[in-house]
């Protein structure tokens, strides 16, 4: 990812922070990165449990740091406490996946109509007109899933700095990073899944021209097909399918 893509962000999702420099937060935001990108690339799994003692360990560092840390992390819904058992990550469920996907689409709708009315500048554009290559690139066979779930990310952070609005873009962002974790479930999967590979050039023509309008119901369709392809997936994952059913409530009259 070139660092020109990061650099003027405000907001940057943690998939572009990978391989950055951290020298310069302190142990607390440093673990906090650190674990927190753990959960989000499914090397911590939904449901996999772990103690502030051997993450202490494992990156060498104090418990105290780690355990600030993880009380951020209980904040942001991603690890849930067990009482005298230590951490647990929280699950990934068809119900609040449906939620954060809907709360994608007003915010990220919204950041692309007022990125249109803003206006990006040129270097903003031309990166986005990059990123819109990459599916392009993925559906011919000249690149991986990763460098096009790279691609998606920075294409709507870029989109979503350019709205202005400091809280926003913070908003989106967040999404974006628990939006992640997601994805990569469901290219475990459905490793042969893909967006259009037009998406992205159909929401970057729109905020060329400045159309709020187009630019915000094209990032809508954007993110409710995400959506749509998202739960499709998670819904016939085998641990859904051998989940048991529970009985409904009894209807009162």
């Amino acid at each position: 990812m070139p660092d020109s893509v990061i650099t003027g962000m405000t907001h940057v999702p943690a998939l572009l922070l990978v391989g950055t420099d951290d020298t310069n937060l302190d142990r607390t935001s440093q673990a906090y990165r650190a674990i927190r990108r753990q959960i989000i690339d499914l090397t911590l799994p939904p449901g996999s449990s772990f103690t502030e003692s051997s993450l202490a360990q494992q990156w060498n560092i104090s418990k105290t740091p780690v355990r600030e840390a993880l009380a951020r992390l209980r904040r942001d819904g991603l690890v849930n406490a067990m009482p005298r058992a230590g951490y647990v990550v929280s699950p990934v469920t068809l119900e609040d996946t449906d939620d954060l996907c809907g709360l994608r689409t007003l915010l990220s709708s919204e950041g692309a109509a007022v990125a249109a009315r803003n206006g990006l500048d040129n270097l903003a554009l031309d990166q986005l007109d990059a990123f819109a290559e990459v599916p392009v690139a993925l559906a011919q066979g000249d690149t991986g899933l990763e460098e096009s779930l790279r691609a998606g990310i920075g294409f709507e952070a870029i989109v979503a700095n350019g709205a202005e609005n400091n809280r926003l873009g913070k908003a989106i962002v967040d999404v974006i990073d628990e939006l992640e974790r997601v994805l990569r479930m469901v290219a475990l999967i459905a490793p042969n899944a893909s967006s259009p590979p037009g998406e992205l050039r159909a929401i970057a023509e729109q905020l060329r021209e400045r159309n709020e309008e187009g630019a915000r119901e094209a990032m809508a369709k954007r993110c409710e097909r995400v959506r749509r392809d998202v739960l499709k997936v998670l819904a016939k994952s085998a641990s859904v399918s051998r989940a048991p059913i529970e009985m409904p409530p009894p209807v009162t009259s």
